[in-house]
């Protein structure tokens, strides 16, 4: 297991408790603290049998990369600081990894405001079955903590990439989409979410967003140059790309940010020619809304 951890005191012990619940033989538990002023490391040193790496990194997949060099496993897992994993959730990885050709198993996973230790926090449910991974990837949830990978999925495609701050996991699942590398599902509940202020991804801070508009619109840009693409992955990729850049573009527009408009519209009408028109009718469906209010 891998666990990427910046200033996490409050939650990070629950995180570590949850691993070690599982009572699974050969378990390596990797903290990768990319320099913690908060208590975090008091909190790790109570473990003797983590792993820990110290010192400053690039990011949270600078921190992940780093945890992939040092695992030994063959299974890996990626549990974030503030998330726990769910009761009894390691018992189907060794039947799903009989098969040989199965490179990755997916779970379910819930996402819990603040306590994750109650149903009765849980907001939403992520589940696999009846989704494939490609729409998963684009405009689904991969929740990549409710997956367990083979160690050698990342020989074959390459780990993390680094240059991006919030959406290099949904990167790496879409890579791995494409790629058509088998993977097994089960309806067992594997990660148990934790929404909070603090979240990198479920805070609902402004400038996050902002970061994973940015993100995305990099990242589909830079796969609609490929040409290997099916038919269905470039259009749920461009699909990605049109809402993702109207989403700029609106929120641009609610700050008078007419460089951010000016890009953003840019970016979407490169590979959607009606996109000014889907703007508009979004601008004009949000005044109708407004004078209806009124």
């Amino acid at each position: 297991m891998i666990t990427p951890c910046l200033n996490g005191a409050r939650y990070i012990g629950e995180a570590i408790e949850s691993v070690l619940s599982q009572r699974y033989p050969n378990t390596e538990h990797i903290v990768v603290d990319g320099g913690s002023t908060d208590g975090t490391l008091e909190v790790l040193r109570r473990y003797s049998h983590l792993k820990v790496l110290h010192g400053p990194d690039h990011g949270l997949y600078d921190a992940l990369n780093k945890a992939l060099a040092a695992a030994q496993g063959e299974i890996v897992g990626i549990l974030n600081s503030d998330d726990c994993y769910a009761e009894d959730a390691f018992s189907s990885i060794n039947e799903a990894f009989q098969d040989e050709s199965v490179m990755a198993l997916a779970g379910e996973a819930v996402f819990c405001r603040e306590a994750v230790n109650s149903d009765q926090t849980v907001a939403a449910r992520f589940t696999p079955a009846g989704t494939d991974l490609l729409f998963l990837s684009t405009l689904g949830s991969p929740a990549i903590n409710a997956w367990f990978f083979r160690s050698s999925i990342f020989a074959k495609l390459g780990r993390f990439d680094k240059s991006y701050k919030v959406a290099g996991d949904r990167e790496f699942m879409l890579r791995f989409a494409i790629s058509g590398l088998r993977y097994a599902e089960t309806t067992k509940l594997i990660c148990r979410y934790r929404m909070h202020a603090d979240s990198m991804t479920f805070g609902g801070n402004e400038a996050i967003w902002q970061t994973i508009l940015r993100e995305h619109t990099k990242m589909t840009g830079i796969y609609l140059h490929r040409r290997d693409l099916s038919k269905r992955a470039r259009e749920l990729i461009r699909r990605v790309r049109t809402r993702d850049t109207l989403s700029m573009a609106v929120r641009a527009m609610r700050r008078h940010d007419m460089v951010t408009l000016i890009l953003s519209s840019m970016a979407g009408t490169r590979h959607d020619p009606v996109w000014p028109i889907r703007l508009a009718r979004q601008v004009f469906a949000a005044l109708a809304r407004k004078l209806r209010l009124r």
